[in-house]
């Protein structure tokens, strides 16, 4: 599944080169509006974290593929999750750059500099 991290990838690399250029006041609200969404994929995430193991299928054979089936799309929900989260948070940092809000970012993006160059 695409969640995104190629075209945030490419955006972030324009930006960088100085091919992607914004307006400071539009490059916050597009940033603000990735960071929210960002955040607002964590309680889902979180949720995705605590179900990888489950208990409560019983111990035939068929309950237990059937437990593992159900862990492993646990398991592909929070690396889909995550990897969209990461997506947003590159895309905020790529459109704060394309304003010259920011320098470049390393791969964490921490969200407290990118919503303070958001004006969050």
């Amino acid at each position: 599944m695409n969640a995104g991290e190629t075209t945030a990838d490419a955006l972030y690399d324009q930006a960088a080169g100085g091919a992607f250029r914004m307006d400071t006041a539009l490059a916050r609200k597009c940033a603000a509006t990735f960071l929210r969404f960002a955040d607002a994929l964590d309680p889902p995430l979180d949720h995705s974290r605590r179900i990888h193991t489950l208990s409560g299928f019983g111990s035939f054979d068929s309950s237990r593929q059937l437990q593992h089936g159900f862990e492993s799309k646990a398991a592909e929900l929070t690396e889909t999750l995550t990897t969209l989260r990461d997506s947003a948070l590159h895309l905020a940092a790529a459109h704060l750059l394309a304003a010259g809000l920011i320098q470049t970012s390393d791969d964490t993006h921490a969200r407290t500099l990118l919503a303070t160059a958001a004006g969050l």
